[in-house]
């Protein structure tokens, strides 16, 4: 799944406004970006096969630290622990916001479930693998992704606030960048090799952790001073 995750990270940031859009949109791709960095590694791999899915060309040859059950509960307890652990001055509702992000870290394998091929292990490469192989079915594939991917943001565009509002040409700017990435993703050309996969994975999930950020900043105490509104 692609476009659900940032769907589960919208739908979050209004369960727990204080979070950073931005952590969020990292937390729930964690996994893909621990896989981006294990493949440069080379502790695990895949390969680009053309019409291995009718979704995807990549073939996932084993990726049981990023991708695994286990995998997912224990960087989901690493998310927290270090969303919990960084240095701030806001620690009201501290263990709430942490046990979100390690959710969100979390939500990253079910999601992948409904639509993988049956790759997913339960615990390391050889245990039983899970998959319901949505991206076999191109229009169940959209429609899952449309389904999950527009209820979280349509709850993220009702529940804004003063303190926390919709900027709408920002957040547009985001949606518009990751409805064309998957489209290209979908129907664009093969990668033309693994290390560039890796890469450009990497780099698209920390650009858009950042662009989130800037999307969803809280407005300031001059900004709600200067519309005549009070915190809230």
């Amino acid at each position: 799944m692609f476009l659900g995750h940032y769907g589960v990270a919208l739908a979050f940031k209004r369960v727990e406004p204080k979070l950073s859009l931005g952590t969020l949109f990292l937390a729930v791709q964690l996994p893909d970006l621990l896989w981006g960095i294990f493949l440069l590694l080379g502790w695990e791999h895949a390969r680009i096969v053309s019409g291995y899915t009718a979704i995807t060309p990549l073939e996932f040859l084993n990726y049981p630290i990023s991708h695994s059950l286990m995998g997912a509960l224990i960087w989901s307890v690493v998310a927290a622990a270090l969303y919990y652990s960084w240095p701030t001055r806001d620690t009201s509702r501290h263990w709430q916001a942490a046990a979100i992000v390690g959710l969100a870290a979390f939500s990253h394998y079910p999601l992948d479930v409904l639509v993988h091929i049956p790759d997913l292990p339960l615990t390391g490469n050889d245990s039983t693998k899970l998959g319901l192989g949505l991206w076999n079915d191109p229009a169940a594939t959209l429609v899952a992704e449309a389904l999950v991917f527009g209820a979280g943001l349509a709850f993220y565009m009702a529940r804004g606030s003063n303190r926390h509002p919709v900027r709408r040409g920002r957040i547009l700017t985001v949606l518009l960048l990751l409805i064309v990435t998957y489209l290209a993703s979908v129907y664009g050309p093969l990668p033309p090799s693994m290390t560039a996969v890796a890469i450009s994975d990497i780099v698209f999930i920390l650009a858009m952790a950042a662009l989130a950020g800037w999307a969803d900043r809280r407005a300031s105490s001059a900004e709600l001073e200067a519309r005549g509104l009070s915190h809230k």
